[in-house]
Parts: C-alpha cells; sequence; structure tokens
C-alpha cells in the first residue's frame, strides 16, 4: 500500500486562500479576486480545500464530497457491492466518518481503484444513454452533444479516446462533467472563476435531476483543477 500525503487538504480561510494564490497585478488575477470575494459575500462560502491537481483531479473533489458527506448509493446502484462506498456510509458518526475518508485518500492505491471503478460505472451509463438515443427515448440533453464528437460517436470511441484518459493523461471534458453527476445521482454546481461577471460563472452540470439527489458544490479556476468550497468546517 503506497502512502502519500492527503489528496485533499483541511478547509482553510477562502480570501487568505485567494490572497496566498493571487497576488499578481494582472487583469486575470483582478478577476479571480473578485470571482473569490463574490462567492465569499453572496454565496456564504468561507473556506477552501484544496484537492491534489493531477488528471483525476473532478472526481477526487466530487467523490471526497460523496464519501465525508455520508451521501448514499444512487438507487440503480443499490444492489452493487461497493464495499469502499458502502463501509464509509455506514459510520453515522460524522468524525468516524471522516476519519475514514481522509485514510482513503491518503491511500493513492485504493483511492486510484476507486475512481476507475466510477469510470466503469459512467461507461455503464453512456451505454444506456446511447442505447435511449438509438430507440428515441428521452435522455438528458448532454447526451446529443456527448456523442456528435468525431472522437466519441459512440460509447466505443468515447472509451478509447476519452473514458481511458482520464487520469492518465487528461482530466474530464466540460461536457464529460455531466457523467458523474449522472452516474453518482448528484446536483453538480460548479463556480467557474474565470468565467466571473458572465452567465458561465455559476454553472450545473445537471439538467434534469430527481428530488432525492444530494447537491455538492465545485470551484475551479481554469475548468481543469477543481477545489471544494465549504460554507462552514
Amino acid at each position: 500500500m503506497t502512502k502519500k500525503s492527503l489528496s485533499v487538504t483541511p478547509a482553510m480561510d477562502l480570501l487568505e486562500y485567494c490572497e496566498l494564490e493571487w497576488k499578481g497585478m494582472t487583469p486575470h488575477a483582478d478577476q479571480i479576486r473578485k470571482a473569490y470575494g463574490e462567492i465569499y459575500r453572496v454565496h456564504n462560502i468561507r473556506y477552501i480545500c484544496r484537492v491534489r491537481g493531477d488528471n483525476y483531479c473532478a472526481l477526487r473533489a466530487t467523490l471526497f464530497q460523496v464519501l465525508s458527506n455520508g451521501i448514499p448509493f444512487p438507487s440503480w446502484m443499490k444492489e452493487q457491492d461497493i464495499t469502499k462506498w458502502g463501509d464509509i456510509h455506514g459510520l453515522k458518526d460524522k468524525k468516524a466518518r471522516e476519519k475514514a475518508c481522509k485514510l482513503l485518500f491518503m491511500d493513492e492505491s485504493s483511492e486510484y481503484k476507486m475512481y476507475e471503478a466510477v469510470k466503469f460505472l459512467m461507461l455503464y451509463l453512456a451505454i444506456e444513454m446511447f442505447e435511449g438515443m438509438r430507440h428515441g427515448q428521452d435522455v438528458p440533453n448532454f447526451c446529443a452533444i456527448l456523442f456528435s464528437r468525431d472522437t466519441s460517436l459512440d460509447p466505443f470511441s468515447f472509451m478509447l479516446n476519452h473514458l481511458n484518459t482520464i487520469g492518465d493523461s487528461g482530466g474530464l471534458e466540460q461536457i464529460e462533467m455531466f457523467l458523474p453527476g449522472y452516474t453518482l445521482q448528484l446536483q453538480m454546481q460548479t463556480f467557474r472563476l474565470y468565467k466571473y461577471d458572465t452567465e458561465e460563472f455559476e454553472v450545473s452540470f445537471t439538467d434534469v435531476c430527481g428530488r432525492d439527489w444530494h447537491k455538492i458544490t465545485l470551484l475551479t479556476e481554469d475548468d481543469r483543477h477543481y477545489n471544494i468550497p465549504v460554507t462552514h468546517q
């Protein structure tokens, strides 16, 4: 078992983080500082958990919130035996659950296996959605774009050209950010700080969701590296 430093750090003050990371006087730095100020004042986000910025970053930021918040299995997975998730979800004591999450996210081998398992589930859902499109069924709007790319015309090419590379040579592309939400039945709100003062500043990677879907929030400065915004410690 290979252990490294925690891949998701404890929460730190949002504005202190902004001050440390964005000291420059460029227009871009000024825009990011304004964006941080906006989410602090308007959205009551007071802290940030920094996420290790490798190519699993988006999945890491998502799954850390799922596990640490005790979010249950999606309804379509209830019969599946996914012990990494089930063991932690079974811990009703918040401190015990957070401790288990900390250990998991320090164990690089187990952590990466978890991401690969979620990639498999994403492929399973992509196949179902593609078949639904072929048979004229209602599917989420993003599917039309996902399967219209020359490199992703069907689930097989999507797997070869996109899904297989996640964690290795690339991360999730923007249109692919919808898949974790639908796979894990999550409302995924995302603040895109470099899009501050535009309609794309605050986006949801869920077209339609069920009433019982839990909400998580992501924060990105560049659509590549995702951190976790926190309202309270």
